[in-house]
């Protein structure tokens, strides 16, 4: 907004904005996610502004035409498909279409056949845990790489999983390879989760990182879950060429034992959709 532009709306009334806090019982301190996108859905309504919304990990920009003009073709020529449940494992040329998107980005060779469409992120990590955390019977931790999305926990308890975690703050690099083993090493572990980058504070795992937790989710039967929901946002190095290096880097390069979630919410701006 510019010095000169006619604006009425911010700086924000103090007083005013302390008693819609109050209204809604929210402690900025501890706020979560959705009672921020509440407050905020209150502002935007009543001064008529639009805010760039980061609070649910997407900025609500506008997806590409590419999208709903397809979704738009479908639904005319194939009317039939809105009266149609579909395989509960996913529609075959979606199936192929994903392994096709992860051999151009990622650079790694999957089976159509393990391509999963969920109805979005949150539903794949809570199958991703469910396995996870019931690989055998003593392994029923799951290890988080912190920060990360807070509600992935809340899935965890509600598995009746247990919980644990590693803040990358404190532990990178050879350190943090060691503070895995550690942990792995007790037994418990079914499974490691993380995003990279990660929200709110967009660390990015190093090649030689991956490579070691690689190394140690094949050493001891655990089940890495990757959680790419910012696929590619790393913009140091420009992902966005199919087929051509530099490719997003990836646990699935260094072990056979993971899954990876790709959230079209977010690489896509397309979240009604799910």
């Amino acid at each position: 907004m510019s010095n000169n532009s006619h604006n009425t709306v911010f700086p924000l009334e103090e007083n005013d904005l302390k008693k819609r806090l109050a209204s809604w019982e929210i402690d900025l301190r501890q706020v979560s996610i959705r009672e921020l996108n509440r407050l905020v859905d209150e502002l935007a309504s009543q001064y008529g502004v639009e805010f760039l919304r980061f609070e649910f990990g997407i900025p609500g920009l506008i997806p590409s035409q590419i999208g709903p003009e397809e979704e738009i073709r479908i639904l005319k020529e194939e009317p039939s498909v809105l009266g149609t449940y579909p395989p509960f494992d996913g529609v075959p040329r979606l199936k192929k279409a994903t392994a096709e998107f992860v051999k151009n980005f990622l650079n790694i060779q999957v089976d159509a056949k393990c391509c999963v469409p969920t109805v979005g992120a949150m539903h794949s990590g809570f199958i991703c845990q469910s396995i996870s955390g019931r690989i055998r019977p003593e392994s029923d931790t799951i290890l988080y790489l912190d920060p990360g999305f807070p509600v992935n926990k809340l899935q965890t308890k509600f598995l009746g999983l247990v919980e644990a975690s590693i803040d990358l703050y404190d532990y990178r690099g050879e350190k943090l390879i060691d503070e895995i083993e550690r942990r792995f090493a007790s037994g418990k572990i079914g499974g490691l989760l993380w995003s990279s980058p990660n929200n709110p504070s967009w660390v990015c795992l190093k090649e030689e990182e991956l490579k070691g937790m690689g190394q140690l989710l094949t050493q001891y039967d655990v089940i890495g879950i990757e959680d790419a929901a910012y696929l590619g946002m790393d913009y140091r190095q420009d992902f966005s060429v199919p087929g051509k290096p530099p490719f997003v880097p990836t646990i699935a390069s260094y072990t056979e034992n993971y899954f990876i979630i790709i959230s079209s919410s977010k690489i896509f701006s397309y979240a009604g959709q799910r």
